[in-house]
């Protein structure tokens, strides 16, 4: 029986509040779906929580105003509720916070969105009842319609024009004759994909044996895939993500790039045709708002998709892939909730019955952890092997100290030089990663030595240059921009010097030193707008240019055949930073871009230009051995009780003046400190961030440092959120990090 009055969680507060509407009687609202509706005249969306048969003492004889429409059906349902309700206290922020953050932008809140758009429409073609002609067809119209009633179901549209690579000409060649016709299906009416064919390769011993112990999983199980670079760890994914069709089950394979969403995106659309869909930030509104809903629909799909992806609608889950699960960018430092994406996948993998497979060639610290010991919560499959037998890359450290010593001042070696001489003429490519975009790292002023500094951040400003030679200061935190002054604004001295290379400088030098050589540039710059990534890496792939310049991004997941040398240049800048886990992901990085190196028929090398050889890192990278590698870290960290056998969290404040942000992380330390430290938690701070000022606004935090397990529970030895706030001074801002992966 429908309730003729709901109550509504709307966007009131930072917690939000449940107001009472009346339901429409026509087109009822139920629990958990999205409605339209009023507050103070303006647009709301909001979530239904529960059905009222009378109202109030409290509310009767007043008027009450009617919903305006159903926005979604069945937007939130119990289970993906009760996911959200853990995700909320594993993140210490409320719940309202949390649901907005998962729910697609605009769903929750003041309404920003001005039409509804349904998922794209499945288009499904099949042969009519009509009888062939006594002529003969064109041959392609021939080859289709051959192709079609061989099939036992109708054919996507999609996989027709696509993987079948038949055009839309010869399809609707074949309408005008009446032989088949195209119509509007679903999801369940799909066909199910098979595992012969030429997109299904043979598997390698290991790959078969992984693909095995996938399939014989108990539902919840979780996997480490650790395999080598170029092992195959894509298609072990792709077999189990074919088991979970076959199950009925969908399945969510996620990276953390964009820049690596169209490799994945493309093999998987190849397997799996019209189920396939994707989601990231880098789509539209409205093409996440229609993944969502596709979600929402009967019929499994499989989603391939970023940080954000894991909190997709997905009733009947069977797979959750985290790709490269070491990756920093799985988690989210802000907004809040601050959750690490592998955490709340351990959770909807436990709470839904799917398998979880964390795939890495170099497993985070905690993720190898994990697998350790008779209580192990994590089964590792290991890949130990590159297809086809194929040689890991050679490394080979180039000591800038004996360049300089030798004269050679220049910021490519002699040895790297004289390598990238050899592409053109053996038909190969390189990859290199440089640290930093833009052109120079910083202006400084040689009278002074102070550096040039953005005017809202405490930051230094990059240079960038134009293909025309035209410089630019620009902030990469606030992305403030200024003009290359003639005068230092400290002393007033003209001599400027400019310190370090960017991707930009490193470009220009290549192209002067090495003439003929052609290059491309991969960095945030390049790649910006729908599709920037895939398309400059079709066209590297495609031979267009021997080099690939870029950033930190060269390094993640791409599979370049032709591609037989990566170097590194400027490594110190990697490996010097003041971070705990500096040693860890920078060998995790080096190694990463060493994997790009050797993945075709020929052999790859890699060559690192540092000035500190000997550094335990360099080390490890030359020998390979990251397992040993985690070894001593683990016993390190042990020792000093470090995360992950100690937690730790941050609070981080902002605000528009230095004095009165301090003093409210002050106050606010003062408020918690016995609290944390009957729980035997250690409070440091306040102290300012590691870059104090952004944005013109002030950031301050403090950290807790504790037991990894508190009574057992788990949490925070922190109140709620709402009580954290409420000693704040308007305009001063609180994030909760808890776990957080830079310190």
């Amino acid at each position: 029986m429908t309730s003729p009055w709901i109550e509504i969680w709307l966007e009131a507060g930072r917690e939000g509040q449940v107001f009472t509407y009346a339901n429409d009687p026509e087109t009822p609202a139920g629990i958990g779906d999205l409605v339209r509706v009023r507050l103070q005249g303006r647009p709301h969306s909001g979530l239904v929580v529960g059905g009222l048969d009378q109202l109030p003492a409290s509310l009767s004889g007043k008027t009450i105003q009617p919903i305006h429409g159903v926005w979604q059906r069945a937007a939130v349902d119990a289970q993906w509720r009760a996911l959200l309700e853990e995700v909320a206290a594993m993140c210490h922020t409320s719940l309202f916070k949390t649901l907005k953050s998962a729910l697609p932008p605009g769903w929750l809140g003041q309404r920003t969105q001005s039409a509804r758009r349904g998922s794209r429409p499945i288009w499904l073609v099949e042969p009519s009842a009509a009888s062939r002609p006594g002529t003969s067809l064109p041959p392609r119209q021939q080859q289709l319609l051959d192709h079609l009633e061989r099939q036992t179901a109708p054919v996507p549209l999609r996989d027709l024009c696509g993987v079948g690579g038949f055009s839309r000409a010869v399809l609707k060649g074949l309408e005008d004759k009446g032989l088949v016709r195209r119509r509007q299906g679903a999801l369940h009416e799909l066909p199910q994909p098979g595992l012969d064919g030429p997109c299904w390769p043979a598997l390698s011993d290991a790959q078969a044996t992984a693909v095995q112990a996938l399939g014989a999983a108990e539902p919840g199980a979780a996997f480490l895939l650790w395999g080598v670079t170029g092992a195959g760890k894509t298609e072990v994914y792709l077999r189990a993500v074919a088991q979970a069709l076959a199950a009925g089950h969908g399945s969510l394979l996620l990276t953390p790039e964009i820049g690596l969403i169209p490799q994945l995106l493309d093999r998987a659309r190849e397997r799996f045709g019209e189920r396939v869909l994707e989601f990231h930030s880098g789509l539209s509104e409205g093409a996440r708002v229609a993944t969502w809903r596709r979600c929402l629909e009967p019929g499994p799909v499989v989603v391939v998709g970023t940080r954000s992806a894991i909190f997709l609608p997905m009733a009947r889950l069977g797979l959750i892939v985290l790709d490269e699960e070491h990756d920093t960018s799985y988690k989210q430092d802000s907004p809040m909730p601050c959750y690490h994406a592998r955490d709340v996948a351990r959770l909807r993998a436990r709470s839904s019955g799917a398998r979880l497979v964390l795939g890495s060639a170099t497993p985070s610290l905690e993720s190898w952890l994990a697998c350790q010991g008779a209580s192990a919560s994590t089964r590792l499959l290991r890949l130990p092997e590159r297809i086809g037998a194929r040689p890991l890359p050679a490394v080979r450290v180039i000591d800038m100290r004996h360049e300089l010593a030798d004269g050679h001042r220049r910021l490519l070696s002699r040895a790297l030089m004289g390598r990238l001489e050899q592409l053109q003429e053996k038909g190969e490519q390189a990859v290199v990663l440089v640290p930093r975009r833009g052109y120079r790292a910083f202006l400084s002023c040689r009278s002074c030595g102070e550096a040039v500094l953005c005017p809202h951040c405490d930051v230094a400003l990059t240079v960038h240059r134009s293909k025309g030679g035209q410089e630019w200061l620009r902030c990469h935190w606030c992305d403030h921009r200024a003009e290359v002054g003639d005068r230092c604004g400290h002393c007033g001295s003209t001599a400027f010097k400019p310190f370090g290379a960017g991707t930009q400088r490193v470009m220009e030098q290549l192209a002067a030193e090495l003439e003929g050589l052609r290059l491309l540039r991969f960095d945030r710059d390049t790649t910006r707008g729908r599709d920037g990534h895939r398309r400059l890496l079709e066209r590297f792939a495609q031979g267009e240019a021997d080099v690939l310049v870029g950033t930190q991004m060269l390094a993640k997941g791409m599979d370049l055949p032709r591609v037989t040398l990566a170097a590194v240049l400027a490594a110190d800048g990697l490996l010097h930073r003041p971070d705990l886990r500096s040693s860890e992901q920078c060998l995790q990085l080096l190694l990463q871009l060493a994997g790009r190196a050797g993945r075709g028929e020929r052999p790859g090398e890699v060559l690192v230009q540092t000035y500190s050889p000997d550094h335990p890192v360099i080390r490890h990278l030359v020998d390979g051995r990251y397992e040993q590698f985690l070894a001593e870290e683990i016993q390190l960290r042990r020792q000093a009780a470090l995360v992950p056998f100690s937690r730790a969290c941050l609070l981080r404040l902002s605000g528009p003046s230095a004095s009165g942000t301090a003093t409210a992380a002050a106050v606010l330390a003062e408020r918690i400190r016995s609290g944390v430290e009957v729980a035997g938690w250690l409070l440091i701070g306040p102290a300012p961030a590691p870059v104090a000022r952004v944005a013109g606004k002030s950031r301050w935090q403090l950290l807790l440092h504790g037991p990894a397990d508190p009574s057992g529970s788990g949490g925070l030895p922190l109140p709620s959120e709402a009580v954290l706030r409420q000693g704040l001074p308007p305009g001063v801002g609180l994030a909760i990090d808890p776990d957080p992966l830079t310190l």
